[in-house]
Order: C-alpha cells, then sequence, then structure tokens
C-alpha cells in the first residue's frame, strides 16, 4: 500500500519527535512518577516539590499526558498510568527509572548521542568528546554513576537470569566463572537454580563488594567466590565454564576477542565459553530496538550488535570454535564456544 504525502508527513514527524524522549528523561529524573505513585496531585505541588517553575513542568506533564504516560482528570492535576509505574524507581525488575535518569551512566551516555555526526564522520565513540575521557574511566572515576550504572545492568539481569539459568545444559557443569557479571543477579540465579554448581564473580570492584554485601550471605554465596578484577588480565583458573552476559557487544572487535583469549586461556581442555547476548538477524530483518542498541553501542561505548558471522569469527580469533547456539527467548542466545 503506497501511503499518501500527508501520511508520509506525518509518519516522518512522528520518527522525528524530539521532545516526548527528553520529557520522559525529565520527569523520571525529577522522580515525578515516584511522586504520583500514590495517587494525584497538582501541578503546583509537584513543581515546590521537584524545585522546578510550575508552567514549564505543565508544558511537560501535558505532552507526556498527551502521550498516556499520565493523565489529567482535573485541569492542572496529573495521575499515574501503567506506563508511569514503570518509571518508579522502586520497581527494581520492570522499572525504566536507571536507564531514563539523566543522573544516571545511562542517562549521562544518552546526553553524548547529540555529537552523533562526529560518530558518522569518525566510526569511533563521542562520549569522550562530551565528556572528556571514555565511558569506562568516567564510571570509574565517580562512586555515584558506577553504582547507577551496576543498578540499571543488575534490573536487566534480573530479567535475563532465569533464562540463562535454565537455557543451558547446566548439569554437565561444575564451576562457572561470571566474567563481568556486575553485582551477580544471574550467577546468583544460576547458583539458586544447580544445587551442584560452584561460582565466581568477577568483575570491577565497587560491584563485587556490592554483590558479596546483597548476597554473599545466603546460600549461592557461600558457594561463590568473589573476586574484583578484569576480564582483560588473567582470569581466575578453576572454572569449567565461562560465562559472558551482554559483556561483548560493549566492544570493538580487537577489545572483544581479547577478552575471549582471556577465557580461553583460563579454561580446562573440556571447557566452555558461554555469551548470552542478541544476535542480530540480517537475513529476517533485525528489530528496530536492536537497531537502536547497536547505534548506541557505537555512540557510547565504542561496541556493536553482531549476527553468527561476526561472533564465529571473533572466537576464532580467539582459538574457540562455535559450538550450539541456543535461542532462550526475548531475543536472548546463547552462544557456546569450545576449545
Amino acid at each position: 500500500m503506497t501511503l499518501s504525502m500527508d501520511e508520509n508527513f506525518a509518519r516522518l514527524l512522528s520518527l522525528k519527535d524530539t521532545m516526548t524522549p527528553w520529557a520522559l528523561r525529565a520527569v523520571v529524573t525529577l522522580g515525578v512518577p515516584d511522586l504520583l505513585a500514590d495517587g494525584e496531585l497538582g501541578v503546583a505541588e509537584l513543581a515546590r516539590r521537584t524545585g522546578v517553575v510550575p508552567d514549564a513542568l505543565h508544558r511537560v506533564l501535558r505532552l507526556l499526558a498527551a502521550r498516556g504516560v499520565f493523565t489529567e482528570p482535573a485541569p492542572g492535576v496529573y495521575a499515574p498510568t501503567s506506563l508511569s509505574r514503570l518509571l518508579e524507581s522502586g520497581q527494581r525488575c520492570m522499572s525504566l527509572h536507571p536507564w531514563l535518569d539523566l543522573d544516571g551512566a545511562i542517562g549521562r551516555g544518552d546526553r553524548a548521542c547529540v555529537h552523533i555526526l562526529e560518530a558518522l564522520r569518525t566510526g569511533l565513540p563521542v562520549y569522550e568528546r562530551a565528556y572528556g575521557r571514555p565511558v569506562w574511566e568516567d564510571l570509574a572515576a565517580d562512586p555515584a554513576l558506577t553504582a547507577s550504572f551496576d543498578t540499571a545492568m543488575a534490573s536487566r539481569a534480573t530479567a535475563l537470569a532465569p533464562a540463562v539459568a535454565t537455557g543451558y545444559d547446566w548439569p554437565s557443569a561444575r564451576h562457572v566463572l561470571d566474567a563481568g557479571g556486575g553485582t551477580g543477579t544471574v550467577l546468583a540465579e544460576l547458583l539458586r537454580t544447580h544445587p551442584h554448581l560452584r561460582g565466581t564473580l568477577l568483575d570491577r570492584a565497587p560491584a563485587v563488594t556490592a554483590a558479596r554485601d546483597i548476597w554473599g550471605a545466603t546460600a549461592e554465596g557461600r558457594r561463590c567466590t568473589f573476586t574484583p578484577g578484569s576480564f582483560f588480565d588473567a582470569l581466575p583458573l578453576g572454572a569449567d565454564v565461562i560465562l559472558l552476559v551482554s559483556v561483548i557487544h560493549d566492544w570493538a572487535d580487537e577489545h572483544a576477542a581479547a577478552i575471549l583469549r582471556r577465557c580461553a586461556e583460563a579454561l580446562p581442555p573440556d571447557g566452555r565459553v558461554l555469551i548470552a547476548e542478541h544476535i542480530r538477524d540480517d537475513d529476517a530483518g533485525a528489530t528496530a530496538g536492536l537497531l537502536e542498541l547497536d547505534l548506541l553501542m557505537l555512540l557510547v561505548y565504542g561496541g556493536r550488535e553482531r549476527n553468527l558471522p561476526d561472533f564465529r569469527e571473533l572466537g576464532e580469533r580467539a582459538g574457540l570454535r562455535l559450538g550450539g547456539v541456543t535461542e532462550v527467548g526475548g531475543g536472548l542466545s546463547l552462544l557456546e564456544f569450545l576449545l
């Protein structure tokens, strides 16, 4: 069906929407969804509690009400919806709050995307252009940013963990090293689901410390070693499975291959590397969400989303061969690499 000029124009206008994404981020950063969690409030009271100008806030809320994020039961009075519930900070698993908070690590990365033209001209990330240092150095220099990043990753890991824990032949494994596992959400679920497993969690010191504080005293924590470190350095020995959940897409090919080489060096002859990632399916047509993430990986981290041949080639560069690939739901796949 051919669209008319008016229909095409309307479609393009919807694609170019600038204000809604930033209005969403603004109200999340101000905590408006939390303030409305218990019921309706007037714009004057919302402005007083958030320290902003009432008229300016009213313009933002009117737009978001028109988009269905809030309702306006009376002029200048706003109330929550099922959409705004997903923006509240207290919703650990299904909240978009850590992903939209402009004061947090992810929101900081989003702000760097205004330099997209430079990324197109250089093929390099633009985060350093915005903040003076690469993203990982920036996070390491600010404990609050590090904590917000770990919170966002933990919320995502909570959604992924059951699929990882049930989508692989874990009964044949003995000891799993979760490299770059953040605060250990996936590893804790693995150890809880498979009581025979032992685990090692490796990540930056703040994440590992937080993991130990959160679940180190549990039955799962007593079967886990909490190890601060980097997957670019020699990895701890003893694991027969090394797990990388949403790690490889953060990195350009050179660095991704280096991570996999470290994994290969640390494994016994029967060892396996298990990568949990979204696979870009160029034949069937990748989803718009994955293509958006692919662009974001370039702009902020210098990484990329990959198709199956890309993953196979990375493994070969590290001395690993691709074994099985299992789709476990939600677009997530488990890729098994063997020595």
